[in-house]
């Protein structure tokens, strides 16, 4: 059983759009080197190809030097699928799964028409693929996939090992002939893992093709990859951690450790409120509306000054959305023209989404979306029938707008952006499942999942007790932990005030304001930390909010 590994290797850009780090030097090694390295003490792996764009491989001949790999060049062209991984995985970048759509972190690195070129010349049963910016990539778990392959293929035919490992730690091993039925069907590999409606099978992850690995790993979370900003950070204080490191549990425990002890200098997302005008003021299961103290619209200025700060690192998040609609902001275009000036600047906005219920959305909220390259429109709908539709987000106001304008509204999205040839906005429809919607979660999950290849769903909040409880439980796990979005998310209200979380939508217990400080300046504030201390400390009621939550185990 011959493996090699295959890594494709671009010196300019990232799969996920971000600037490349592969020339860059961690105490004097590039990554690409670096991960290289690490792949060739895996005992088990015979040969490491490189692959490269054609123009880059100059370049890429001079920084491989004298090293035992073998460089192809080919020409790599970017797709839809591409264009679509890159907008699905950003909200999920600490995770092997859980991109939209049912991407995984090896859809990133993974193309199989590029890997079926490279074996086309090359003998081998298995390739290993690796992300290029693996500089932590553990060559005794790839050892142990190898073997689990070899041990696993005789017992029952299986084409593909993985393990449940965070970003960075392992690969992907597939047989040749797997490559090649990806490539001749043009088949991404996150397919093969996503949920299919209409092809009924087990998840991967309880099929012989998934190696086990400790629980202690596969529950952590954090990305090992030295392709933005907060993965480099990660990737430097795992090497400085040492012996910590050593084995596949303590990597699990120091990333977990890591995760609930870190908190960077910015969050990482920021949900901006535009306005808390809406379109649906009596919606039943969130709070709208008058139940919503009047605020905005946000200023153009104080969106750009956000992004500005965002802007210093290169993996920043920001979803419009709040307790209002969006799209009524006066000067909807304006905003997203004032966040997506920072591409300009080295580190520009990362991720973008837009939270609506596009029931007024017009073809210049459609074209200012693609204009400026909104990754996500989450399409807030809460039913799949029209009946209850009405119900649930005008049952005050029968000549609000329908689903049927809504979804013809949606259709429109599709519609331009075929015309214009974007792959974003990514649509997400939404259901937030409560008692009152239970009975349409499976058609409204599938039908969409036919339709667009996403969806998403969302538990009802009571808000902390200012709210109804619409839930159909209570999903929140036991014992109570701490609440991770303390340490990487914030809401900025439409009138300037930063807030803990999403549940705070009266922004009674404000942390801070934009118009007297910066965002920086409230994130590290010490009203903001003494939250985190509390939490950490297991008191829940250092404040109001965090006493009477339920939603506090949310990633």
């Amino acid at each position: 059983m011959k493996v090699v590994a295959v890594l494709t290797a671009d010196l300019d850009e990232t799969p996920l759009g971000t600037r490349s780090r592969l020339c860059d030097e961690i105490d004097g090694v590039p990554v690409l080197l670096r991960t290289i390295d690490r792949i060739s003490q895996a005992k088990r792996i015979a040969e490491i190809h490189i692959l490269c764009p054609t123009d880059q491989h100059a370049r890429c001949a001079s920084l491989l030097a004298d090293l035992p790999v073998k460089l192809h060049a080919a020409r790599i062209t970017s797709t839809p699928w591409k264009a679509l991984v890159r907008a699905a995985r950003k909200w999920s970048l600490d995770g092997w799964r859980g991109g939209l759509g049912g991407t995984t972190s090896f859809d990133e690195f993974l193309d199989a028409s590029l890997l079926a070129q490279v074996l086309q010349n090359v003998t081998a049963d298995y390739c290993l693929c690796v992300s290029p910016s693996a500089a932590v990539f553990d060559p005794v778990l790839a050892d142990r996939m190898i073997e689990h392959q070899d041990r696993v293929e005789a017992e029952e035919e299986i084409t593909m090992t993985f393990t449940q490992a965070p970003p960075g730690l392992a690969g992907v091993l597939l047989h040749r002939d797997a490559v090649q039925e990806l490539a001749e069907k043009s088949i991404p590999i996150g397919w093969v893992f996503g949920y299919q409606p209409d092809v009924p099978r087990k998840d991967q992850i309880f099929l012989p093709g998934c190696c086990e690995i400790p629980v202690e790993l596969r529950y952590s979370a954090g990305r090992l990859l030295a392709d933005t900003s907060r993965g480099v950070a990660t990737v430097e204080d795992f090497l400085r951690a040492g012996e910590e490191v050593v084995g596949e549990a303590n990597v699990g425990r120091w990333l977990t450790k890591r995760a609930n002890g870190t908190v960077q200098p910015l969050p990482r997302e920021v949900e901006i409120e535009l306005t808390t005008e809406d379109s649906y003021p009596d919606a039943m299961l969130r709070p709208r509306g008058s139940r919503v103290p009047s605020r905005g619209p946000i200023t153009v200025e104080m969106v750009h000054g956000i992004a500005a700060e965002l802007s210093a690192y290169d993996d920043s998040l920001m979803v419009l959305g709040g307790f209002g609609e969006p799209l009524l902001h006066p000067q909807f275009p304006a905003i997203l023209a004032a966040i997506r000036e920072g591409q300009r600047r080295e580190s520009p906005i990362f991720g973008l989404a837009v939270r609506t219920h596009a029931s007024v959305m017009t073809d210049a909220h459609i074209d200012a979306m693609i204009d400026h390259r909104v990754d996500i429109l989450n399409i807030v709908l809460d039913a799949w029938t029209p009946g209850l539709y009405g119900q649930l987000m005008s049952p005050n106001d029968p000549s609000a707008a329908s689903l049927e304008h809504v979804r013809r509204n949606m259709d429109r999205v599709t519609e331009r952006c075929q015309q214009r040839g974007s792959a974003v906005p990514l649509m997400v429809p939404e259901i937030t499942k409560a008692k009152q919607n239970a009975q349409e979660l499976d058609v409204f999950f599938d039908g969409w999942n036919r339709k667009l290849g996403t969806v998403a769903i969302s538990g009802a909040s009571h808000y902390a007790k200012q709210f109804p409880d619409h839930s159909v439980m209570n999903m929140a796990p036991s014992p109570r932990a701490s609440c991770s979005r303390l340490r990487s998310r914030c809401v900025v209200l439409a009138n300037g005030d930063v807030v803990l979380c999403d549940q705070d939508f009266c922004g009674s217990s404000a942390i801070g304001s934009l118009t007297e400080n910066s965002l920086a300046q409230v994130w590290l504030s010490k009203k903001f930390q003494q939250v985190r201390n509390a939490h950490n400390c297991g008191d829940f009621s250092e404040h109001d909010m965090c006493a009477n939550c339920n939603e506090w185990h949310r990633p």
